[in-house]
């Protein structure tokens, strides 16, 4: 954390020290920020503002413990220090009273244009508050307004920016507010802290009261400190992913209900809990918004990989569930053959080929390290095959059938019944008698049994008297 055998810096100058102050850049109830051109620090190569107080600061002990600590980190550690908050670098005394701050100058992109009522664009530090407000109020007065996972970035920047406080610096921010805050969305997002003169280093006593701003105020009250910057996290959590019509006021964990998924949910209610030790530390808020992003910053985890069968046919797959946290992607391995699958689903299934008996490797990885583990070994066996063999049978004889075949008589069918043969009278002729013809059919038959059996015929010679008139 610290710099090994550095010596002591001086954390004060004189205010003659600093030379022509430039105009004005912005005020506040407590201080005006001025350009600050004509000094230089050591440690710090951008340009600087000096913040005047309005009268000598109550607490210099503290304002200077403040600049030591950024003097006594590592040059890696101070660099993420300065890239996350405009934090002091020297006490500005005068006769021996603290009259104000050189500070580092807010980077260009931290400003915003911003439209007024009047309808003139006016440039502002673009601070929080304008990612709690609905999106279309905010497109209409021309702010930037971030996607979903732009927001997601921006709470994790600010997890970050807290964590580094908290864990690095043993300190708390202490008020955290939609004003103590800016972000940035482009090219890459980040969060810088602001008005870093009221933290809060632990075990330091001060007299000058630190007041929360109105919303922010947690149900405990009372002395600042990371509890309390952790409740204030949460608040942020919850309106920036939340925003709409009072979203700046919003308290209710619910309203992320369909942005979080189960775990942040979890988080969220804890963290604007009434119990402060159970609140998830920055670091925690930061590592599980890491998670849904797909940034991590800790190695993966295989929390389980099996094999779903112990042996398998040749040709056959054979599959491998499993199970991981803050993995990218996962490698199966095997005979010096890989096959890979997205990571971030949390858990799925692998197929992969095995020719012969031996183990599986999986491997789950991201940008920070791996986690391995071996399973098996998982038995390869060969399919069964189908062979022709020649079967040796003894020669079959057949016996002659012909002889052997019975015979059987049948008896004879009855002969038809004949019919006698029809017996025609012949009359002789006789004067004024009609001639007939009978023809008798034995055995005889009614007229409608023949009727359509051929013609009939009948001949007779009839009187004069029965012939018709």
């Amino acid at each position: 954390m610290t710099s090994a055998g550095a010596a002591p810096v001086a954390v004060s100058v004189d205010v003659s020290a600093l030379g022509k102050r430039g105009a004005p850049l912005g005020r506040g109830g407590e201080a005006t920020v001025r350009e600050l051109s004509h000094f230089s620090v050591p440690t710090w190569k951008g340009p600087l503002v000096y913040k005047e107080y309005r009268r000598p600061h109550e607490d210099p002990a503290r304002l200077r413990k403040i600049v030591r600590l950024r003097e006594q980190l590592t040059p890696a550690r101070r660099a993420v220090l300065d890239r996350i908050a405009a934090w002091p670098l020297r006490v500005v005394e005068d006769a021996g009273d603290v009259v104000g701050l050189v500070m580092p100058r807010i980077p260009d992109d931290y400003f915003a244009d911003v439209l007024s009522p009047t309808g003139k664009r006016l440039r502002f530090p673009r601070d929080v508050e304008s990612l709690f407000i609905a999106p279309r109020l905010a497109a209409r007065l021309k702010h930037q307004v971030p996607t979903d996972e732009q927001r997601i970035s921006v709470c994790r920047d600010f997890a970050a920016a807290l964590a580094f406080l908290h864990d690095e610096l043993d300190v708390a921010f202490g008020d955290i507010n939609h004003a103590n805050e800016l972000y940035r969305l482009g090219p890459k997002t980040g969060v810088l802290l602001i008005d870093c003169d009221g933290v809060r280093p632990r075990g330091v006593v001060t007299m000058h009261k630190q007041l929360n701003t109105p919303d922010w105020v947690p149900p405990e009250g009372g002395v600042l400190n990371p509890e309390t910057d952790r409740y204030k996290l949460g608040l942020f959590v919850l309106r920036c992913l939340a925003p709409g019509a009072f979203g700046a006021a919003q308290v209710d964990p619910g309203a992320a209900a369909g942005v979080l998924d189960q775990e942040g949910q979890s988080l969220l209610r804890d963290a604007l809990g009434a119990v402060p030790a159970a609140r998830p530390t920055a670091a925690r808020w930061r590592s599980y918004l890491n998670t849904v992003l797909g940034d991590y910053d800790d190695p993966p985890e295989l929390t389980d990989a099996k094999t779903t069968r112990r042996f398998v046919l040749r040709g056959q797959p054979v599959e491998i569930a499993w199970t991981a946290r803050r993995a990218v992607e996962i490698e199966v391995r095997a005979e010096g053959r890989s096959v890979t699958s997205d990571g971030r689903a949390g858990s799925g299934t692998i197929a992969v080929d095995l020719l012969s008996t031996g183990f599986i490797q999986v491997r789950a990885r991201n940008d920070v390290g791996e986690d391995t583990t071996l399973l098996g070994p998982v038995a390869v066996l060969e399919p069964p095959q189908q062979t022709s063999m020649p079967v040796l049978l003894p020669p079959v004889v057949f016996p002659e059938l012909d002889d052997a075949m019975p015979v059987l008589s049948l008896p004879e069918p009855p002969a038809p019944a004949l019919l006698p043969p029809p017996a025609i009278a012949v009359s002789e002729p006789q004067a004024a008698t009609a001639l007939r013809m009978r023809v008798a059919l034995a055995p005889p038959f009614s007229t409608s049994e023949i009727i359509g059996a051929g013609p009939v015929f009948s001949f007779d010679r009839t009187t004069p008297a029965e012939e018709a008139p």
